[in-house]
């Protein structure tokens, strides 16, 4: 018996910035394939919880763990991999995929590492310009490695693939009017837009308002500020009494709607959100993460830089000037219109739009070859049986070789 819907198995999570990539990829796959099975594996993370609700698709938490390098955090790392390879081998065996495709995080590698011992196919999403600790042990026997930056191609070999970050096409359509009515902005002033990604930016949020509080904005210019949930309380209140016309929000549950609204932003330099500014054509200043050891936020925000869509305020935390620099940058852009419009064609121009379908095709090609090789084996150890055994009904069906052990 031959299917023609494949199997497709995503894992990862722990920040938005892994899974809307991944429901990117799904919207695409069904697109392209409307009879094809799609589940999610995820971490426990409320983030998850979150994203994930109402994607449509069957979605499993496991109990992974992220290392750290404190010895005494060990143990329970160990206990957590432990567990979650086990709860990962049970849902691979229920689902039975033609392809594992990984996140990113530490929730993507105990299902894409069982996948790999089940001798599915493997491929995982790697759209920072540095490989993460999970990607970087994953990718090693993955069949493909997809990328949006060219230095990581370079860096992974062979099998990694330059297609961009996958973003959903629901981002980019809305329209300017609609983005400014969800968030009752004043459609006659243009927009900043504050954000810190799905968890928010604690240093951002801080010295947005110090900027605001101290410089202000010029005149037609008003503010979408979204803080993260742990944050609002304090930042909404820090707006009281400031002149700037502005909007405070925990979070955007159509971030579509705000990018539509925006004429510049202030953003962290995670890998989906420089994949969404440049797919919206927003202009950016970029403050990337300071504490990441390699430091890959700064490198792709100077990656984005040199494209001419953004540019980079170093965000340090102890230095008071941070705000400064922050408004410096800010009121120079907001004052020239010309340099503006320049960035949204760059942004435009360096943008991957179609790199959701793009992965899903990959996906499906890899799932192919996969369904290819089973039936063939299938046929091949039926074939002796001759005409009058039916066989078939006593050959099991394995998509991930559960025979084997």
């Amino acid at each position: 018996m031959r299917e023609t819907g494949r199997r497709i198995f995503m894992a990862g999570g722990g920040t938005g910035g892994h899974l809307y990539p991944g429901l990117a990829v799904a919207e695409a796959i069904h697109r392209l394939q409307p009879e094809a099975a799609i589940a999610f594996s995820c971490t426990r993370r409320p983030i998850d919880r979150k994203v994930l609700a109402d994607c449509g698709f069957p979605v499993t938490p496991i109990s992974a763990r992220p290392f750290r390098t404190a010895p005494w955090t060990w143990p329970v790392f160990v206990v957590g991999l432990v567990r979650s390879g086990n709860q990962a081998r049970r849902r691979l065996r229920e689902f039975c995929p033609d392809v594992v495709l990984g996140l990113g995080g530490y929730g993507s590698y105990a299902p894409v590492r069982v996948g790999q011992k089940y001798g599915v196919a493997t491929a995982i999403l790697n759209p920072d310009i540095v490989p993460g600790r999970a990607n970087r042990r994953l990718a090693r026997r993955s069949d493909r490695i997809f990328c949006q930056f060219k230095e990581t191609v370079e860096l992974l070999g062979d099998r990694a693939r330059l297609t961009g970050c996958p973003v959903r096409p629901s981002l980019l359509a809305c329209t300017r009017e609609e983005g400014r009515r969800a968030f009752g902005l004043d459609p006659e002033r243009q927009t900043l837009l504050v954000t810190g990604a799905s968890l928010g930016a604690r240093t951002v949020n801080r010295a947005a308002v110090a900027m605001l509080r101290r410089r202000g904005l010029p005149e037609g210019w008003q503010v979408l500020h979204l803080t993260g949930h742990g944050q609002y309380e304090d930042v909404s209140a820090s707006y009281e009494g400031l002149a700037v016309p502005a909007a405070v929000r925990p979070y955007a549950e159509k971030m579509g709607l705000a990018y539509a609204a925006a004429d510049l932003a202030v953003a962290r330099a995670g890998a989906s959100t420089i994949a969404e500014l440049l797919a919206a054509a927003v202009p950016a200043v970029f403050m990337p993460y300071p504490f990441h050891r390699d430091q890959h936020q700064v490198r792709q925000a100077r990656a984005v830089e040199a494209t001419g869509a953004a540019v980079v305020v170093q965000d340090r935390p102890d230095d008071p000037g941070t705000w400064q620099r922050l408004a410096e940058t800010v009121t120079a852009l907001v004052m020239d219109s010309g340099r503006l419009d320049g960035m949204r064609e760059c942004a435009r121009a360096a943008a991957r739009p179609d790199a959701a379908e793009d992965v899903a095709r990959r996906v499906l090609e890899l799932a192919d070859g996969v369904a290819r090789r089973r039936h063939a084996q299938i046929e091949s150890e039926m074939a002796p049986a001759g005409r009058d055994v039916d066989t078939a009904a006593c050959a099991p069906y394995t998509r991930t070789g559960d025979g084997n052990g």
